[in-house]
């Protein structure tokens, strides 16, 4: 399917659809929002995406963008909302399985890209592809849920979204917490007061900032001022 983008009659359709999920109405998915030329719209660039591709994890579907926006000028569409609205409808389903025949949708901004930019990072699809993009491999922790599930890694880093900016910081945190053999984040690493958790890390690189500019610092640099709490998780697996 080529992709397109929503107008705003139809991102107003489709954030009034979550509402009313949420509110615990049954209706169906407004699929027909995708191709309809008064709800959406084409892009002057040819993109396919595949509506029926599953995805096993975020990281999966992160990947899956950064492959199918090879090539493609994407300064245009970085906070354009209907273009990432549109793939977040494309692929619903995923990003918000039916469970019992009833789907249950977390907040709008999640599936629709918000005008308030301390909700964009929350965004289940432009976030995803913003930190594969970014950091590939390295953005594997944050990611290695199902697509509806953005995990409590995440959850923690977003409380402080500058630091998903700072590029040495999320480069270390991928080395400490994610075991590449098992594919998932290290036991322990979400806990929220255990030495050397991701919440220590926060912790410590809000002390660090004092003295340091975290957001130049290398990922080396930065693993050699690490206190000893972390040690555990610079060799453990999950």
């Amino acid at each position: 399917m080529r992709l397109r983008r929503l107008t705003e009659s139809g991102i107003r359709s489709f954030e009034a659809h979550i509402r009313n999920l949420r509110q615990g109405t049954e209706e169906t998915t407004p699929w027909g929002l995708l191709e309809s030329e008064e709800h959406s719209e084409a892009l002057a660039d040819r993109i396919e995406v595949e509506q029926e591709r599953a995805f096993g994890t975020r990281y999966d579907l992160g990947r899956y963008l950064v492959e199918s926006f090879e090539g493609v000028r994407l300064q245009p569409y970085i906070g354009d909302r209907g273009f990432w609205t549109w793939l977040a409808l494309l692929w619903f389903d995923q990003l918000c399985p039916a469970k019992k025949g009833q789907r249950r949708p977390s907040q709008p901004y999640n599936y629709v890209l918000s005008r308030n930019y301390n909700h964009r990072p929350r965004h289940s699809v432009y976030m995803t592809w913003q930190l594969v993009d970014r950091y590939g491999e390295d953005s594997r922790f944050m990611l290695c849920k199902e697509p509806s599930t953005r995990g409590e890694l995440t959850e923690q880093l977003m409380a402080r979204q500058d630091i998903l900016s700072a590029e040495g910081v999320v480069r270390l945190a991928s080395q400490l917490y994610f075991d590449p053999v098992s594919g998932v984040f290290k036991r322990g690493s979400a806990a929220r007061k255990s030495p050397g958790c991701v919440a220590r890390y926060i912790a410590w690189l809000q002390q660090l900032e004092l003295t340091y500019d975290i957001f130049s610092t290398t990922r080396e640099d930065l693993e050699r001022m690490l206190p000893v709490e972390f040690r555990k998780f610079q060799t453990t697996q999950a």
